[in-house]
């Protein structure tokens, strides 16, 4: 994912210290003297950034149509959302109306755990961006929700490189910018869907990327399975669940797929907004489905017959939805054809499981 142009959602840390801050407007905090802090908040998601979209479609995506691995509360004031594009970054609070810029959000943003000693003298490098602050732990103890143990960390302005991180064994936060990742708390949200999953396909054991953790009544994932690993499997999931909805809808539905191809092309020229949409696009097939809750087969007819009389050309015999369908049908072909001629990901081998 830090290959990519990226967004993260940060909400507030529960607690009286973060009481006045939360659901406030920013020029509430501004009149009150005080400050958009990234220490008061908590990394919560990172998503695609994909080509076109806009803070407004973020905001619409978290309050109407939530992942299922996102687990923190609807999008809100007082929430803020980082947007990588570009290779620039840049911070937005969510007021009111708008998606004011807080770059004082990215300050200090290069956090690194000090990993094997307390933090002292000679434990760490010295540069031109730092360290600007410097925390030791009472003991080594558990930190980013509890996936590794630090004696303490060090802030820098800017980040450092990979020699100056191995020559002090150091670690780079989750998100720092320079090492983007999913949240803790959206990786674990992911390992329970996929343990779900796995359990109820009866993966075999030597397949399955994590097992059950009784103890604590949660799916964790093996020893040698990376967060990476696990959010690719959690796709495929989400993949799987959206053809079993589609083909349970076309079986109610007759002419179901080309009726729901030149739906979406109407939505999308009509610019409806998502709540208001009945299907949505599938990059990986280069063609609509229908969202979930699926609709009945009176909405999808009437929806389309408005959306054909709309999308028909006076001055052609032939309607337009007919055209469309068969440019879609040609783009998931190619699509199609794209994904066969890559080559295969390399297999991990397996490591052995958790016992």
């Amino acid at each position: 994912m830090s290959d990519n142009d990226v967004f993260l959602i940060y909400q507030l840390k529960q607690g009286g210290e973060t009481r006045d801050l939360r659901f406030e407007s920013l020029e509430r905090l501004k009149s009150a003297e005080l400050s958009v802090e990234r220490d008061n908040y908590i990394h919560m998601y990172t998503g695609t950034l994909e080509p076109g979209m806009t803070l407004g479609d973020i905001y619409q995506r978290f309050n109407i149509d939530r992942p299922e691995d996102f687990t923190g509360h609807s999008l809100s004031m007082s929430d803020v959302v980082v947007l990588r594009s570009g290779g620039q970054w840049a911070a937005h609070y969510v007021d009111r109306y708008e998606f004011p810029e807080v770059p004082e959000f990215l300050d200090g943003l290069h956090k690194y755990y000090s990993t094997q000693r307390p933090v002292d003298i000679g434990t760490f490098p010295k540069t031109e961006s730092g360290p600007v602050q410097i925390v030791n732990f009472d003991k080594r103890d558990w930190v980013e929700n509890a996936t590794f143990k630090a004696w303490g960390y060090l802030v820098y302005n800017a980040p450092l490189s990979e020699k100056q991180i191995d020559d002090y064994e150091l670690r780079a936060a989750s998100d720092n910018p320079d090492h983007t990742r999913l949240s803790p708390y959206q990786a674990a949200a992911q390992t329970q869907i996929v343990g779900k999953w796995e359990q109820s396909k009866r993966t075999p054991d030597i397949k399955r990327l994590t097992w059950w953790y009784s103890d604590f009544g949660v799916f964790a994932k093996k020893d040698f399975v990376t967060p990476e690993q696990i959010a690719e499997r959690f796709g495929q999931v989400m993949e799987s669940k959206a053809r079993t909805v589609e083909k349970r809808a076309t079986k109610k539905i007759p002419d179901a797929k080309e009726k729901v191809q030149v739906i979406g092309h109407w939505e999308d020229i009509k610019g409806l907004p998502e709540n208001e949409r009945v299907t949505w696009h599938k990059p990986s097939i280069g063609a609509y489905a229908l969202r979930e809750p699926v609709v009945n087969p009176e909405q999808l007819e009437h929806r389309y017959i408005v959306a054909k009389k709309e999308l028909t050309r006076a001055d052609e015999k032939t309607f337009a939805p007919k055209r469309i369908a068969a440019q879609l049908a040609e783009g998931a072909e190619q699509a199609a054809r794209d994904n066969a001629e890559r080559p295969a990901p390399p297999q991990d081998k397996d490591k052995g499981d958790r016992t």
